[in-house]
């Protein structure tokens, strides 16, 4: 009787048969990317509903020096493309990333040397509730609808004129920043409801959320599209730089959020 071949084997998933290791292997890497998102999702949602505000604040702007500087350097170092898989398909300036950093730094300054100013209580009411609703409504949509703008079809691209690109392009970045500093705005609003013997109440809440649904990550998340997407046939050179700073309005969201609180640790 034939011996069974050795990709039948319980151990196949380790043979060198092509197509085994690495599936496999990407699969394992992807779940614990996700494990690992959802577990510091709901850190920062804790961390916020604990009173945390300043410390997580700090650190969610920190993200956004880290994610300006790591651009950066990708758009200087060759080398660091082909480390990360994904080349730069559209090349451009480094330096509004690095001065992005250097302002996001200023903001996490800013956010610990501020003097709290606790702002006046205002009775939890309908009026919270619906702003609180309008701004997580309006953030995806600053997201979706821009993104007619700013990938255009394979027929615009061999259609239309460059400038017209640039001009489209242009014009989706500026409404997607529009879009999410209306959306920052509500819930700023939504934040000023308080409740008798809890002043944060409506603050801590809409933090957590707006930590564990990874609001704060749109900007990173268009730039990362912009630049590496092989469909957006983008040549407005600075077009990823001025979406990555929407973590301006996210730092003057959190900042002014951080100021009215009335509790903190």
């Amino acid at each position: 009787m034939a011996a069974a071949p050795y990709d039948c084997l319980p151990s196949r998933c380790f043979t060198p048969r092509a197509g085994t290791i690495e599936p496999r292997y990407n699969e394992v890497v992807m779940v614990i990317q996700i494990v690992l998102a959802v577990f510091l999702s709901l850190v920062f949602g804790f961390g916020y509903l604990s009173g945390m505000i300043r410390v997580m604040s700090g650190l969610l702007i920190g993200f956004g020096v880290l994610t300006s500087f790591f651009f950066g350097v990708l758009f200087i170092i060759p080398n660091l493309q082909e480390v990360v898989g994904t080349p730069v398909l559209r090349p451009g300036g480094a330096y509004p990333f690095f001065v992005l950093a250097l302002v996001l730094l200023g903001f996490i300054a800013w956010l610990f040397t501020r003097p709290l100013k606790p702002a006046p209580e205002e009775p939890m009411g309908s009026k919270h509730i619906r702003c609180f609703a309008a701004g997580l409504l309006v953030y995806p949509v600053s997201l979706f609808v821009p993104a007619f703008f700013l990938f255009p079809s394979s027929e615009q691209r061999l259609t239309a004129a460059a400038a017209t690109l640039e001009v489209q392009v242009l014009i989706g970045v500026l409404l997607f920043l529009v879009g999410m500093a209306t959306a920052l705005y509500l819930l700023y609003k939504a934040t000023r409801g308080t409740a008798p013997g809890q002043p944060d109440m409506m603050r801590r809440f809409v933090l957590a959320l707006f930590a564990v649904l990874h609001l704060d990550k749109m900007p990173a998340l268009i730039t990362y599209l912009l630049i590496y997407s092989p469909e957006t046939g983008i040549i407005f050179p600075q077009a990823a730089a001025l979406a990555l700073a929407g973590y301006v309005l996210i730092g003057v969201f959190l900042v002014k959020v951080t100021g009215d609180a009335h509790s903190m640790q």
